[in-house]
C-alpha cells in the first residue's frame, strides 16, 4: 500500500491542496515516505459549520484540479475498488448468513447484490482523479484551506464516489445527515439519481460486510465503525430505494 501511495504521490500535481512528497526510502523490506510539513490541525468533531463548509468547497476544487486525471496509467475505480463493492454479493453467495446480519439487509440481500454491477459502472462515469478514502483524519485544515493526505487508494472515475464514500462518517461525527451533503456538493449537480444509488448501495455492502468480519488485530475499534456506517449508509439507501 505504501509503495502504491509513493507512486500516486510523486504524480500528483503540486499546485492542488495536496501533500508533497519529497522523497522515498525502500530497502525492500522497510518503506517509508517523507513529505513535506503541512501547518495545519484535523477538523474538529463534532463537525462545525465553517470546517465541514471548508472541507466540502475544498474537495469540489480538489476534483476540478484533478480533472482530466493528471495520472494517465492509474487504473479506473471499478478496476481498483471491485473487491471493495462486492459486499452484498459475498454475503448472497455465503453458505450461511451471518448472525449479525440486519434484518433489512436479509430482506433485500437479493436485489443489493444486484445493484452491485451498476455501482462499479456508475463510480467510472468521469475523469477525475479519486482520493479513495475521504474521512476527516485524511484532511489537514491549513491557512490556505483543506490538504486532502493519504492517497494509497487513488483511482480514476466519478467525482461523487468520494462523496457517497465519506457522508456516513460525517453523520456519524455530528455533521448533517448524507442527503444534505450531497445536495450540498457541486460536482454532484446533474449527476443521475440512480447511479447516487448505485455508488450508495456498494458503499453499503462494504460497510455492512466488512463490519461482519474477525476483528482485525491491532485495530479494535475498525469493526464496530464500520459497523457504525453501515447503518448510517444502509438508513439512506432505504431512503433513496423506498425499499421497507
Amino acid at each position: 500500500m505504501h509503495r502504491r501511495e509513493a507512486r500516486v504521490a510523486a504524480a500528483l500535481p503540486r499546485a492542488a491542496p495536496l501533500p508533497v512528497l519529497l522523497d522515498t526510502f525502500d530497502d525492500g523490506d522497510w518503506i517509508a515516505l517523507l513529505y513535506e510539513g503541512i501547518a495545519g490541525a484535523l477538523p474538529a468533531t463534532p463537525w462545525r459549520e465553517d470546517d465541514l463548509t471548508a472541507v466540502l468547497d475544498g474537495l469540489a476544487d480538489l476534483h476540478e484540479a484533478l480533472t482530466p486525471c493528471p495520472i494517465e496509467a492509474i487504473e479506473p475505480a471499478s478496476v481498483r475498488e471491485a473487491h471493495l463493492f462486492s459486499g452484498w454479493r459475498s454475503l448472497a453467495e455465503a453458505a450461511e448468513l451471518p448472525d449479525g446480519l440486519d434484518e433489512w439487509s436479509r430482506r433485500h440481500l437479493d436485489r443489493l447484490a444486484a445493484t452491485e454491477p451498476a455501482c462499479l459502472a456508475a463510480i467510472d462515469d468521469g475523469d477525475t482523479l479519486l482520493h479513495g478514502d475521504i474521512r476527516s483524519d485524511n484532511v489537514l485544515l491549513g491557512q490556505a484551506g483543506p490538504v486532502f493526505i493519504d492517497w494509497p487508494h487513488a483511482s480514476r472515475g466519478a467525482p461523487v464516489r468520494d462523496l457517497v464514500g465519506w457522508a456516513p462518517s460525517v453523520a456519524l461525527e455530528g455533521g448533517p445527515e448524507p442527503a444534505e451533503l450531497l445536495a450540498r456538493f457541486r460536482p454532484a449537480a446533474g449527476t443521475d439519481p440512480d447511479a447516487v444509488t448505485a455508488i450508495l448501495a456498494g458503499v453499503a455492502g462494504f460497510f455492512t460486510a466488512q463490519a461482519l468480519g474477525p476483528p482485525e488485530p491491532g485495530l479494535p475499534g475498525l469493526r464496530p465503525f464500520q459497523d457504525a456506517q453501515g447503518v448510517a449508509a444502509r438508513a439512506w439507501l432505504r431512503e433513496r430505494t423506498g425499499w421497507n
